[in-house]
């Protein structure tokens, strides 16, 4: 049995230990976006264990996205040390999320900053990956080089010689928990290398009573909002996919020190560019179709109307330029005007070089009334609505 039994498997465990109760049973959100032709976005978050510890950081993110019309999934890892605006303008390491208001707030950081909406959240804990390893009988991986680490506060112990071999539970979570003095960049390929070997294993399920210890360990380890026939839905669709159906990225980031410690800067133009292409598969889709209207909301002189000369240039179709209500907008916005705008946003996103928020008109109808009633008037032909606030003369200048 190849992988595509071991996916099958990790979905009953999650069926079965997601602890959802009976009233979301029948509720089949992933079966209404697949037959809608949209993609699935799922948030998976490792979570460690420190004992005594009250709040527990995600060691790990990867956003899974499956597109059941192309047959294809990517799987984008995100960097945990990747350094974020938080509400109430805060700054945090990404993976502090989770111990501030668990997997919802970890989602809404994850789909404000890459413009992709994430319904679902994964969590699962890392000594439940240990046992689930061992389980299906270990990995087989070849180590590229010794890891050697310690860290008692984080009860961790690792000592991996280089070579082929099969991995145990403990050995696993040690090979994919390593850092040492590597950059948490350098961490996330020995991750994909990880989870390839996983993809390309025959796995066999040996009767009834390992599945139950799956199932068994699936219960106590794994949180999800995924309701019972999400999962039975998700895993039809995965089944599907064979290996050339996979690709793997990573966030791009750039390393830096802020208040004494080690972080990743976003790299917003690369990392729209990584989501056009893997996400959204954009990667050779024009802008004929991306008409945007462009209020100027920061008050530089021109400012919407130089952008608009250089969208033109790249071979977007500007509908029109105008002043917005104020000129204090401290964060740039692009609306979705039709319902099938999504895509032209995404296309016109990956192009920008400042920092903004892609939202639905409902989304930001207060102001957008504000904006209409200072007399501005959106044509209809226009499929997007881009406000420029703080940061966009950057595009221009």
């Amino acid at each position: 049995m190849k992988w595509k039994i071991f996916i099958s498997a990790v979905l009953v465990i999650l069926i079965v230990g997601s602890g959802i109760g009976i009233y979301l049973l029948n509720q089949r959100n992933v079966h209404d976006l697949v037959e809608r032709g949209e993609k699935v976005n799922l948030l998976v978050l490792g979570i460690d264990y420190i004992k005594g510890a009250t709040a527990r950081r995600s060691d790990s993110m990867m956003l899974v996205s499956i597109d059941a019309e192309t047959n294809k999934a990517s799987l984008i890892s995100i960097p945990r040390d990747l350094y974020l605006k938080y509400p109430e303008d805060k700054f945090y390491r990404v993976n502090a999320a989770y111990a501030i208001d668990g997997a919802q707030l970890a989602r809404e950081m994850v789909s404000n900053f890459l413009g992709v909406p994430i319904n679902y959240h994964l969590v699962i804990d890392y000594r439940g990956f240990k046992e689930i390893v061992d389980l299906i009988g270990g990995v087989d991986i070849t180590v590229d080089e010794r890891l050697q680490y310690t860290d008692k506060a984080g009860d961790l112990n690792i000592d991996i010689k280089p070579g082929p071999q099969t991995l145990n539970g403990t050995e696993a979570l040690g090979y994919m928990r390593y850092r040492g003095n590597e950059s948490d960049l350098k961490r996330i390929s020995r991750q994909q290398k990880f989870l390839r070997a996983v993809l390309q294993s025959s796995i066999q399920l040996k009767g009834w009573s390992q599945i139950k210890g799956l199932i068994n360990t699936g219960r106590k380890y794994t949180k999800t909002n995924l309701s019972l026939m999400d999962m039975y839905d998700l895993a039809k669709t995965a089944r599907s996919l064979e290996m050339d159906d996979f690709t793997m990225k990573t966030l791009p980031g750039k390393p830096a020190r802020v208040d004494n410690k080690s972080v990743l800067l976003p790299m917003i133009v690369e990392t729209r560019r990584v989501i056009a292409k893997e996400i959204n598969g954009l990667g050779l889709t024009g802008g004929s179709d991306v008409k945007p209207y462009i209020l100027n909301g920061e008050g530089s002189n021109y400012l919407a109307r130089m952008t608009k000369n250089r969208l033109n240039e790249e071979g977007f179709s500007v509908v029109g330029t105008d002043n917005a209500d104020r000129f204090d907008y401290s964060t740039s916005y692009l609306v979705t005007l039709k319902s099938d705008a999504q895509k032209a946003a995404n296309i016109l996103a990956s192009k920008l070089n400042f920092e903004l928020k892609i939202v639905s008109s409902d989304d930001f109808q207060d102001k957008l009334n504000a904006i209409k009633a200072a007399g501005v008037n959106i044509p209809e032909s226009a499929n997007l609505l881009l406000v420029l606030g703080k940061g966009s003369p950057n595009f221009v200048s």
